[in-house]
């Protein structure tokens, strides 16, 4: 019996040390009563931590995306996924909430007011914004890490809140008070003059705000007698109506000033990694490639995924599907220099009663758009 007693006491010595040893990395907060460990740690610990991402509010989640295996955190402020395909310090990045929250409100950051330089500006051609003053000071105040230098550089504080997606706005958040505030596509910088320096500009709760709209009650829909929706009618180009009857499953081609656009065969879906599509609504997903055919000179063609909208059958027109991830996100632009192109994958999401007409791909904000018709496909 003693001998029993020993073994039993042995093993459970044995397996309390194997659970300490396996969450001794474990950093735990009572605020919210979850942990952080291993690699989300380090790049909480590392990259500007509760001011910058605030606290745990989920534990850890898992998806795939795109086919690779996506583990992610959701905290306060944003959401950290990593990403082991990709070399460090590439490995973990934040989900872009900034621009998934304007998304799930209805509003499209690309038709915004563009900024101006005011005097003492960080201006970005790219989304043709400016950052200022105690915002600007503030974005520069954290940054990934990107090399051995301590010191945060612009590209470093790039890749972390990404571009500025709105200029300078009043809006009213959850407390029910105004504020000054702007997007990123990662973060909303707010600012608030009655907290002393450096707590005047604070970042907006995004990780909460995107929880509880995805955990939102959906009421339970009614069944209605409508009528079958009527597709407006349509008429392809010419070069198109010929091959109506059956269109070839490849690349569609329009150019215009040297810059060529390309549009592969597109698929729908109702869900795309753990985002499923608003109730009646689809994904609709392009194969994309941009080619910058001038010899010389002008490089500044631009390549991400605000650049392109799409025109439905009834000339309706919407932007990416941002949580989707598709463009070179990381970031967030390509420069597309003479002879060289850019290619990936796009989505929008769109009505379930409707089909792509058009891509239009607006290349800068001083040349000319493409227009591409797709006018030939089927509804689905």
């Amino acid at each position: 019996m003693r001998k029993v007693f020993v073994v039993i006491v042995a093993l459970t010595l044995m397996l309390s040390t194997m659970y300490q040893a396996a969450h001794a990395d474990q950093r735990c907060f009572a605020e919210t009563g979850y942990c952080i460990d291993g690699r989300i740690r380090e790049f909480w610990e590392q990259n500007g931590g509760l001011a910058v991402f605030g606290f745990p509010i989920n534990n850890i989640e898992q998806t795939v995306i795109d086919g690779n295996p996506i583990t992610y955190q959701r905290f306060e402020r944003n959401r950290i996924e990593l990403h082991p395909n990709n070399q460090r310090p590439y490995d973990v990045q934040l989900g872009r909430l900034g621009a998934d929250r304007l998304t799930q409100q209805g509003r499209d950051w690309f038709t915004f007011a563009k900024s101006s330089d005011s005097g003492g500006c960080r201006v970005f051609a790219e989304t043709g914004h400016a950052v200022c003053g105690d915002i600007l000071k503030a974005w520069r105040s954290n940054g990934l890490q990107l090399d051995t230098n301590r010191a945060v550089s612009d590209a470093e504080s790039l890749a972390l809140f990404g571009m500025p997606i709105s200029g300078v706005e009043t809006e009213t958040l959850g407390d029910g008070k105004q504020y000054q505030v702007q997007w990123f596509e990662r973060a909303r910088f707010e600012l608030h003059p009655e907290n002393p320096a450096p707590y005047n500009v604070l970042l907006g709760l995004l990780g909460n705000e995107d929880q509880a709209f995805r955990t939102q009650p959906t009421a339970t829909p009614q069944p209605v007698a409508t009528p079958k929706p009527t597709v407006s009618p349509f008429v392809p180009e010419a070069n198109l109506n010929r091959r109506r009857g059956g269109m070839p499953r490849g690349f569609w081609t329009t150019t215009s000033d040297g810059i060529t656009l390309a549009a592969g065969s597109f698929r729908y879906q109702s869900q795309i990694s753990y985002w499923d599509a608003s109730n009646a609504k689809k994904y609709v997903i392009f194969a994309i490639t941009v080619r910058n055919d001038r010899p010389r000179g002008d490089s500044s063609v631009l390549y991400n995924n605000y650049r392109f909208t799409l025109i439905d059958l009834e000339g309706r027109s919407y932007s990416h599907a941002s949580e989707t991830y598709s463009m070179p996100d990381y970031q967030s632009s390509t420069d597309v220099y003479p002879g060289t192109r850019a290619g990936g994958a796009i989505a929008f999401e769109i009505p379930s009663n409707t089909a792509p007409a058009q891509i239009i791909y607006e290349y800068s904000y001083y040349a000319p758009v493409i227009t591409l018709e797709l006018r030939t496909y089927p509804i689905r």
